[in-house]
């Protein structure tokens, strides 16, 4: 499972960053403006897409192996308030 992120910038930019092409000690780039997001954001950002990785991996494996419901979660989305 390659969980990705949508990240939307203070310039008005958004892109997507992926658990599995993104290297975990370099927090992403705003392709736009060149704003870096804070490292302490960036290892909770990883945190929470592996958790999904996990998740998703486990509910594979739990349903081919007992035959539990194949339920993955493929996206999650967060609605934000606008200032």
């Amino acid at each position: 499972m390659n969980s990705k992120a949508a990240i939307s910038c203070s310039c008005g930019c958004m892109f997507q960053v992926g658990f599995q092409t993104s290297y975990a000690d370099i927090p992403p780039v705003c392709p736009q403006c060149g704003l870096t997001m804070d490292q302490k954001s960036w290892e909770a950002l990883r945190s929470t897409l592996a958790s999904l990785s996990d998740f998703n991996y486990h509910i594979l494996k739990w349903n081919s192996e007992f035959g539990e419901p194949k339920m993955l979660v493929p996206t999650i989305t967060a609605c934000t308030l606008e200032d």
